[in-house]
């Protein structure tokens, strides 16, 4: 992999849970909640919208019309029951937080051992710290209604230091892939 693609895929999602960890760790509540009515909205809106495309084309309606109908009534109901109850939509994006918790620790736990020929000091760190983020979002998974707000800062919290692991790993992978990319250069 070429270590200029690795390093923009890190900056962009460096970005995305840092703004994602900010939010949570200032405005745990207000942000899960505007993030439910966000999804209604989305949800609503496209539902209504496709029921008005269905309305203006009765005449040309075919059977897979009647799928999309089905699924824009679902969307608009489900929008509906967000409006309604935001609190099961805060539990959703509790367990996102922990699915993304896990696959992002995963994944720099992978960086890590496929570059553990290159050890230094601050190695068992970095699995100390990976390891602890993959027991949170295990945590989060297995009871997401056990959060009050300063969990929720907590999740906000850990996804900034999950951001902040994944950049330096990220330094790390680059430095030694420019190194190789480098010396396969030197050698043609």
């Amino acid at each position: 992999m070429n270590y200029k693609m690795l390093n923009w895929n890190n900056k962009i999602n460096a970005f995305i849970f840092l703004f994602l960890g900010l939010l949570l760790l200032i405005f745990p509540i207000e942000s899960m909640s505007i993030g439910g009515y966000l999804i209604a909205s989305i949800l609503m809106l496209g539902g209504i919208g496709y029921l008005i495309k269905l309305y203006t084309n009765k005449p040309n309606l075919t059977n897979g019309d009647i799928i999309y109908l089905i699924i824009s009534l679902a969307a608009i109901a489900l929008s509906v029951s967000i409006f309604i109850d935001p609190t099961w939509i805060i539990r959703m994006i509790n367990i996102l937080v922990g699915v993304l918790l896990i696959i992002s620790g995963i994944m720099n736990l992978n960086n890590l051992l496929k570059f553990k020929d290159s050890r230094t000091k601050s190695w068992w760190t970095y699995v100390g710290i990976i390891i602890f983020i993959l027991l949170l979002g295990v945590l989060i998974l297995i009871n997401p209604l056990w959060l009050p707000s300063w969990i929720i800062r907590v999740e906000g919290l850990f996804l900034i230091f999950d951001t902040i692991i994944s950049i330096l790993l990220t330094k790390k992978i680059n430095k030694k892939l420019m190194i190789e990319e480098k010396s396969s250069l030197n050698k043609e």
